[in-house]
């Protein structure tokens, strides 16, 4: 039987090789497919997996399941923090952009799914990296994680209205600016 908080325990109390093993591949395909969906690159998504699970091992013992978030969230903040600075780090603004106005979009959790176009995807990227790190967490944990405005919440000790009002705004912004872009 899987009991993720005594496996919890015993890393932070006894730094438990086995226990560590046991949560890491308990997440590991999760987590990389996280970051796979952001990247669009295997070599970086495996790098970003493993630099979110040495930075989860290394920062397990600030973890407190007393204080409401669940692990995994608390994992996927780790994620997050991993994914904007890596952007960040490549922080190479495109300015040519493309019109987001004949991209459909059905549903919300669906954006980056509608753009089929690498180049597009990877010119939204890089506007959305431009972004203020609480953000650009918004976006990820909402897009490419799946996660819940309630879920994205309680990760990043927020409230629930302000996270929505964070995403349809930057999800205007962007149609606004791919949109005004185009125009020059």
């Amino acid at each position: 039987m899987y009991d993720e908080l005594s496996i919890i325990r015993a890393i932070q109390r006894k730094s438990d090789r086995t226990a560590a093993d046991t949560l890491v591949r308990q997440y590991y395909d999760e987590i990389q497919g996280y970051m796979r969906k952001q990247t669009r690159n295997e070599e970086d998504a495996l790098d970003l997996t493993q630099e979110t699970f040495i930075s989860m091992l290394r920062t397990i013992k600030l973890y407190d399941s007393k204080k409401g978030a669940s692990f995994r969230t608390w994992l996927y903040k780790v994620a997050t923090n991993k994914v904007v600075d890596f952007f960040r780090a490549r922080s190479a603004r495109i300015t040519n952009t493309l019109p987001l106005e004949d991209v459909e979009i059905a549903e919300e959790t669906d954006f980056i799914d509608c753009i089929a176009d690498k180049d597009l995807f990877e010119k939204i990227i890089n506007s959305v990296n431009t972004l203020p790190a609480e953000t650009q967490a918004i976006f990820r944990l909402r897009v490419f994680g799946d996660q819940t405005f309630p879920q994205i919440a309680e990760s990043l000790h927020m409230p629930e209205n302000s996270v929505k009002s964070k995403y349809h705004r930057l999800l205007a912004a962007l149609r606004k600016e791919f949109k005004n872009n185009d125009r020059e």
